[in-house]
């Protein structure tokens, strides 16, 4: 472990304490030493040499002691930080720079000149102003978890105030939060986290497609169109342009919606939207942050044997820089479904003349249109394209406007689907989502991303919630444990019941460990002394069938599976007419449980 740096006594030498390799803390221009993937060049300066703004109420003398004082304020933070509290990172330290020169520009219009003189009463005026200010976006005012960080940034001058030559002396929130001052509440937080279930499917099934059935034709394409072009070059620049045409049309080859890949615009295009269509499926079926996705380098597909069944499992190996202390990031492997492979093969075959071109080895790179130079994706671009690739796969719209994707919401979508274990609606990609769920509980990742586990098991307990609550309401259920609860929920039932209910449910969820399990065809409440399929934490995968789960007191099957079970007993009817003696018995003992299980849930009329 880095032993870390003894933090610098007077406060007369700490403007030079180093900042970067480039630069001290007494600078006018930061540059930080940033290396996260994603993060744009200009991300990684911060320049302090601005005038006091036009209104200011203080001199240019007192706006620049405010300015020295808030570096003295970083400087704190980054070398010796509250206790209990880790060091601020140049990531940390760049956005906290960002909050206090828009607080050090309000204190001048308020005629601050100190931050010492910085109180209640101030607060209070900060925060009708910091609620006054418009989104970045643009579209209405600025989020309750900003405002949290710039009372947040007041609260650390105040708790550190025995080490600053300036700071509040009187503690500027002292009844309430940070988060309440702000008004930031599960009420305030804003967006969903999460993608609705309509436009993540759609997204994810068009990313598959277009990665699965027309990866290798679009790749091939862009390998004509580009060699063309070099041959086309070498007799000018007018001639290259007929060789692309002459060589794509020689070639035949058909694009996403059937037409012509004849032209280079129409193959550029289709290579961009597959670039898009990888990091979509590989966010979606990995659960990566972005900033580990494009950290990605060539080779980023490793294989290791499980355990010592001699079979190998896949793992996208990058780089996690959240919580890791180097600057580089942490090596760390991920688990790899078959889809997510083929995303990074086709990545790896379109990105390699970038990177033979550049010298760099990373897969999402992009050619800089103002300077010409290749250089990494950013967060930010790969957003624009996201829902670039959105428009044009024409993902339905939510509420009648196109929905917003982002990129943080692939890894709380990928939570989502993995916790709820119930694909009923997923149609095509409930098996690898099935997949990611097994490997993940079963074999694990070689790291450990205990963020998304903990994402995971939150959707879980939310998963249970919403079951709970319904199987205790219901008036027919089907299995052992559906019997049982049907018996003794009378008191549960209705809206006198609702109340009831939810303390009931709130109770389980704090005081017990309890999981409900989904399978297409019902619920597992789970019990490991009761277990018929062998599970011992949650229900075996591998044991778990119908028919075991049918004589296991654990099931609990609902109208919403009544679909599965007519399904089954309408395939093994239709196999019954040309069985023999023996296959005609265990036939016959299928539709006959099928038929049990729908009686019991009330749909013993369904026709098929």
């Amino acid at each position: 472990m880095t032993p870390r740096p003894r933090p610098i006594a007077q406060s007369s030498t700490w403007e030079e304490a180093p900042l970067s390799p480039w630069g001290r803390f007494g600078d006018d221009e930061w540059l930080l030493d940033i290396r996260t993937a994603g993060r744009r060049a200009d991300q990684n300066r911060f320049n302090w040499a601005v005038p006091p703004p036009e209104s200011s109420k203080i001199s240019a003398g007192d706006h620049g002691r405010l300015i020295r004082a808030t570096k003295h304020f970083l400087w704190s933070m980054h070398y010796d930080p509250p206790s209990g509290r880790k060091r601020s990172s140049p990531a940390s330290i760049h956005q906290k720079a960002m909050v206090l020169r828009s607080i050090v520009e309000w204190m001048a219009k308020e005629g601050l000149a100190r931050f010492a003189e910085i109180d209640p009463d101030a607060i209070e005026r900060l925060s009708i102003w910091l609620r006054c200010r418009p989104s970045r976006a643009g579209k209405g005012n600025i989020a309750t978890a900003t405002i949290t960080n710039y009372l947040l940034a007041i609260k650390d001058l105040y708790r550190q105030r025995g080490k600053l030559d300036d700071a509040p002396q009187i503690d500027p929130l002292p009844l309430e939060t940070t988060y309440e001052a702000a008004g930031h509440t599960r009420a305030t937080k804003g967006a969903i986290p999460f993608i609705p279930e309509p436009q993540a499917i759609a997204i994810l099934a068009e990313a598959l497609r277009w990665i699965e059935d027309l990866g290798d034709t679009i790749v091939m394409a862009e390998t004509i169109r580009r060699d063309a072009r070099a041959q086309g070059l070498l007799r000018g620049k007018r001639q290259a342009s007929d060789y692309v045409r002459a060589a794509l049309g020689l070639a035949s080859l058909v694009g996403p919606s059937g037409e012509a890949l004849g032209g280079a615009y129409a193959v550029r295009h289709a290579a961009t939207h597959l670039v898009e269509a990888c990091y979509i499926v590989i966010a979606g079926f990995v659960g990566m942050r972005v900033s580990e996705i494009l950290s990605m380098k060539a080779g980023a597909i490793e294989y290791r044997p499980i355990g010592e069944s001699g079979v190998n499992q896949a793992y996208v190996v990058a780089r996690l820089f959240k919580t890791v202390d180097d600057p580089d990031g942490r090596v760390e492997r991920w688990v790899a479904p078959a889809p997510v492979v083929r995303a990074v093969d086709l990545l790896e075959r379109l990105s390699a003349p970038l990177r033979e071109t550049s010298g760099r080895e990373e897969l999402f790179l992009v050619k800089n249109t103002q300077f010409g130079e290749i250089v990494p994706v950013t967060h930010m671009h790969m957003s624009l394209r996201i829902n670039n690739f959105a428009r044009h796969v024409h993902v339905p719209d939510h509420d009648g406007k196109p929905w917003p994707f982002s990129t943080h919401q692939f890894r709380k979508t990928f939570a989502r689907f993995v916790a709820r274990r119930d694909r009923t609606q997923l149609l095509g990609l409930a098996e690898h989502f099935k997949h990611a769920s097994v490997a993940m509980t079963a074999r694990g990742y070689v790291g450990s991303d205990f963020d998304l586990h903990s994402l995971i098991d939150h959707e879980a307990r939310a998963e249970t919630a919403a079951a709970l609550d319904r199987l205790l309401a219901a008036k027919r259920l089907g299995g052992k444990m559906g019997e049982q609860i049907v018996a003794g929920n009378a008191r549960f039932r209705g809206r006198a019941g609702e109340q009831v209910r939810r303390d009931y449910v709130a109770f389980i969820l704090e005081e017990t460990d309890l999981r409900i399990h989904a399978c297409d065809y019902g619920w597992c409440v789970f019990q490991q002394e009761t277990s018929r399929c062998g599970g011992e934490l949650q229900p075996d995968e591998a044991g778990r069938a119908p028919a075991v789960c049918l004589t296991c007191a654990n099931m609990v099957i609902e109208a919403k599976h009544a679909g599965y079970w007519r399904d089954r007993r309408r395939g093994n009817a239709a196999l019954l007419p040309d069985a023999n003696p023996m296959t005609a018995a265990v036939l016959n003992e299928v539709v006959g449980q099928c038929e049990r299980v729908l009686a019991q849930i009330g749909d013993d009329d369904g026709q098929d």
